[in-house]
């Protein structure tokens, strides 16, 4: 199996594909078995992603500025929305999660002639503090905004008038948005420090994807983001939840799964590109992690593979 991986720049902002003509709405259907771990791991950008789960169960985790949601609980009929620049991850709980997602630009409705509706309905949205919400089948308050997103996804591409029925719903979508934003308690204002932890915090992640073979360590993170040993630990433990070694492990994993999926490097080549310093320590670290041997992974991805599965 070939496992798949989020497509960002160098600072973790995902890199989103628009149909070359028609409405700037990009449609996806996650099967998380085809990512490693089944996690989509953090990742933010500019537009705004609704989502709904279709079957399965996931965990997710959406991030701005100190503000977090940690280990919500998505099940089939729940969703989420994700704000402008919120950084999130999502994982599966049980296999076979299927997440349908669709993301907007945020600009999408700026255009002249709504510009006073624009900056009364769309910048209260995209310039709220909340960073995104968990949207539950169970509770009453979510049902419109939940109804609206599976409609969206359900929308027939050869219909006639599709694209009017596309801007109708959204347009729908959006005033139910707007009527939750202001109807939600304001997160508690956050400080220049707590501004600044994020903001750090991507630097070290850029600079993990990017040196993630060399040999890295909290020192060498801190150094990236100009700032102290203490204060590094501090931005991975508030932001993410996770220590620097722990997330570069993760990281050095998912580059290794990918190797071994894609090419037929030797283990012992996979093992130095990805940054583990001896092949009996990364054969301990990727059983424990992904439940399996390296030689025994690339086994079953080419088996998978093989089966056009």
């Amino acid at each position: 199996m070939q496992y798949k991986t989020i497509v960002t720049d160098e600072n973790l902002l995902e890199q989103i594909q628009y149909p070359a003509c028609g409405l700037p709405v990009f449609f996806c259907q996650d099967h998380l078995d085809d990512f490693l771990n089944g996690e989509i791991g953090y990742h933010w950008h500019d537009d705004l992603e609704f989502g709904y789960v279709l079957q399965g169960e996931a965990e997710c985790q959406i991030h701005r500025e100190q503000t977090t949601q940690n280990g919500i609980i998505l099940k089939p009929g729940d969703g989420l929305f994700v704000n402008s620049k919120s950084l999130h991850r999502i994982r599966q709980r049980s296999p076979g999660t299927i997440l349908l997602n669709f993301v907007i630009p945020a600009n999408l409705f700026a255009l002249l002639p709504m510009r006073e509706a624009y900056r009364k309905n769309i910048l209260p949205v995209t310039r709220s503090p909340i960073a995104g919400f968990c949207l539950l089948s169970e509770n009453a308050k979510d049902t419109e905004l939940l109804n609206l997103i599976k409609e969206f996804l359900n929308l027939p591409p050869g219909e006639t008038g599709y694209e009017l029925h596309c801007i109708e719903l959204l347009c729908r979508l959006w005033r139910q948005l707007l009527i939750r934003i202001l109807q939600t308690e304001q997160p508690i204002p956050v400080s220049k420090t707590e501004r600044l932890q994020e903001e750090r915090l991507r630097l070290m992640l850029s600079y993990i994807h990017a040196n993630y073979s060399d040999n890295i360590t909290a020192d060498t993170l801190a150094q990236a983001a100009g700032i102290s040993r203490s204060e590094c630990f501090r931005c991975f433990r508030a932001v993410i939840g996770m220590s620097p070694s722990d997330y570069l492990c993760q990281y050095r994993l998912s580059q290794a799964a990918r190797l071994l999926s894609d090419t037929d490097m030797e283990l012992s080549d996979i093992c130095y590109s990805c940054g583990f310093r001896s092949t009996s320590y990364f054969g301990k670290v990727f059983r424990e992690n992904c439940g399996v041997s390296p030689g025994r992974y690339r086994e079953s991805a080419r088996k998978t593979a093989g089966s056009g599965a």
